[in-house]
Formats: C-alpha cells, sequence, structure tokens
C-alpha cells in the first residue's frame, strides 16, 4: 500500500534531484511582435451582359471597379507595416482571354503603387496570383486610400453573347505583416 509518507518521499527526491537553470528575464528583450493582418479588398462578379449597353450594342471592353481602403488611416498600421502580400483568385468562365491592371491610390486618385498586369487565359477557372510589396523599397504605398481595378476583355473573332450566363469572378485579398519594433 502507498502511505501519504512515501509519496512525499518519492515528490521531494524528485524535487532536489531535478535540474534548473536561473530564469533568464532578459530574454524579454530579444522578443520582437510580428503581428499579421488579412484582409479582403475586393470581390465582384462580371457577367457578359455588363459589357453592352441597354439597347444590347457591346459598349465596352473595359470594366473598372474602385473601391475605399483605409487601412493606413491607422498611424500603428503606417508605422509599423513592412510587406504585403497582395493575393489574387480568378475563375473566368469565359470564352475569351482578359488582362487586369491593380492601381493604388492616394486621395487625388494619384497612384501610389501599380501590381504587375496579370493576363487570364480563357476559360481559366483556378488563376492564382500574389505579388509581394517591401514597404522599404515602395515608401509611397502607406499613402494609399483607393484601389483601383481595370478589367479589360481581349479581342477576340467571335463576339460575346450578352445573355450568356458565363461568369468571371474577382476576389482579393492582402496580407499586412507589421514589425512592432520598428
Amino acid at each position: 500500500m502507498i502511505t501519504p509518507k512515501k509519496i512525499f518521499t518519492f515528490f521531494s527526491i524528485l524535487f532536489f534531484i531535478s535540474c534548473a537553470d536561473n530564469l533568464d528575464f532578459d530574454q524579454i528583450n530579444d522578443y520582437n511582435a510580428t503581428p499579421v493582418i488579412t484582409s479582403s479588398l475586393a470581390y465582384f462578379t462580371i457577367l457578359p451582359s455588363q459589357f453592352f449597353d441597354a439597347t444590347g450594342t457591346p459598349s465596352n471592353s473595359e470594366i473598372i471597379d474602385e473601391s475605399e481602403i483605409r487601412i493606413f488611416d491607422n498611424d500603428f498600421v503606417k508605422d509599423k507595416v513592412v510587406k504585403i502580400d497582395f493575393n489574387v483568385e480568378i475563375k473566368n468562365e469565359f470564352d475569351r482571354s482578359f488582362s487586369i491592371q491593380i492601381d493604388f491610390l492616394n486621395d487625388n486618385r494619384v497612384i501610389t503603387h501599380r501590381l504587375n498586369e496579370l493576363n487570364i487565359n480563357a476559360n481559366d477557372l483556378a488563376f492564382k496570383d500574389l505579388q509581394t510589396v517591401e514597404i522599404s523599397s515602395n515608401l509611397n504605398i502607406k499613402n494609399t486610400t483607393r484601389i483601383r481595378i481595370t478589367i479589360k476583355i481581349e479581342n477576340s473573332a467571335t463576339p460575346i453573347n450578352p445573355a450568356d450566363t458565363s461568369e468571371f469572378e474577382f476576389k482579393s485579398s492582402a496580407t499586412i505583416y507589421l514589425d512592432t519594433d520598428a
């Protein structure tokens, strides 16, 4: 039978022979918090009918979407951001290709940064793109307050059918890396 005296003796011996180092409280000085923020930037779906006017006449070969993004209105984020990853996912059911230009604008709609143009092939249902912006070499992006996405339909020998049910789905997000010691 195990008695309380035997249990106490066992734990006492274990306590006295176990290894222990002195605590190093200076380790906190070496700690660097690097929070990460991920947020949606833009999402929309385009139908063939959007390339036609009310009479059914093809009216444009491009669609522009512009939205406000106010992440840099926060001084903490503006001061601590070190890198941004821009992620784009596209599902193109159209039987033609598209090119996309993504621009970041300030309050006066002047470009603060431009991502590389994206070229999406016809019927590409799983297009993905990731572009990274290092803030140290692109400081002007901190003045961004808007995003403008320009989608251009590439010329094709066959006209678009406005009654077609194909969709062009655009999703984008940004992952913002902060350095609290910056």
